[in-house]
């Protein structure tokens, strides 16, 4: 493993007061394992590996990622990703960084008549989607839910869903899709 690990467990361990001993007694593994994990250069079990982010309540590769250099990230035009489909009378802009972990930010702009199929996201997912002009329409697993311009839906993003716009001006909308909430 490289660098990371080492760096994320020590970081994450100190952040929630933890001693190397009381750690590695939640995951299962030997202190000394836990305290090898946390030099430069370990090569620990995939298994050890998984205890110890189950133990700390976090995502496998909040262990394994090294963090970003920056703290912040501007995302211009060019790095902004489109997705369309319904011809083109469906449009979502990704605005939100690539690097950005279990979140989606995507400006939305639904042309009049559009029947757009939503991209199922994972299970635990949730998406607040708001209208900021025109009037869309969500149906969610068949129940067709109506969004008026300043208002917020939010829902389970696994869930199959549709994006319409019936009316007969443009819908604009922000969508943000937050990959798991406990």
């Amino acid at each position: 493993m490289d660098d990371a690990l080492a760096e994320n467990l020590k970081r994450l361990r100190n952040a929630t007061k933890l001693t190397q001993a009381e750690l590695a007694s939640r995951a299962g593994v030997p202190r000394a394992t836990l305290a090898s994990m946390e030099q430069a250069g370990s090569n620990p079990g995939i298994q050890s590996v998984m205890a110890v982010a189950r133990a700390l309540d976090v995502e496998l590769d909040d262990l394994l990622t090294a963090r970003p250099v920056r703290r912040h990230f501007l995302v211009g035009p060019r790095e902004q990703q489109d997705y369309r489909t319904d011809g083109g009378r469906f449009s979502a802009r990704m605005v939100s960084p690539i690097a950005s972990k279990g979140v989606h930010i995507h400006r939305v702009t639904m042309q009049p008549g559009c029947h757009s199929l939503g991209r199922p996201h994972p299970h635990g997912a949730q998406e607040f989607f708001f209208t900021l002009s025109g009037t869309a329409v969500i149906d969610i697993s068949g129940e067709p839910v109506e969004i008026p311009a300043g208002h917020l839906l939010q829902f389970p993003g696994h869930h199959k869903h549709v994006y319409r716009n019936p009316g007969t001006v443009t819908v604009e909308a922000m969508s943000t899709v937050v990959m798991h909430l406990d």
